[in-house]
C-alpha cells in the first residue's frame, strides 16, 4: 500500500492556518486612539462578543488603558471580560 493513498487520494491540500478575525466597526478607532495592536484587538474582541459596546466606554476609559503597559492593559481587559457587568450601569467607571 503506497503511503500517498493511505489518507485519501494522494493529494494534500494545504491546511488553512489563518483564522479569520472579525473586527467591530470601531477597531480602527481604537488603533487611531493610540492603543497598542494587541490591546485594541482584546477590547474589540469584547465588543464583538457583545459584552460591552464602544458607546459604553468614554474617552477617559480609553485614555486609562493607554496609561498601562501592554501586559497591564491586557490583564485589565481580561478582568473586565471575566466580570459580570450586567448590573453595572457605568461601565467606564468599572
Amino acid at each position: 500500500m503506497a503511503t500517498e493513498h493511505v489518507n485519501g487520494n494522494g493529494t494534500e491540500e494545504p491546511m488553512d492556518t489563518t483564522s479569520a478575525v472579525i473586527h467591530s466597526e470601531n477597531f480602527q478607532t481604537l488603533l487611531d486612539a493610540g492603543l497598542p495592536q494587541k490591546v485594541a484587538e482584546k477590547l474589540d474582541e469584547i465588543y464583538v462578543a457583545g459584552l460591552v459596546a464602544h458607546s459604553d466606554l468614554d474617552e477617559r476609559a480609553i485614555e486609562a488603558l493607554k496609561e498601562f503597559n501592554e501586559d497591564g492593559a491586557l490583564a485589565v481587559l481580561q478582568q473586565f471580560k471575566d466580570s459580570d457587568l450586567s448590573h453595572v450601569q457605568n461601565k467606564s467607571a468599572f
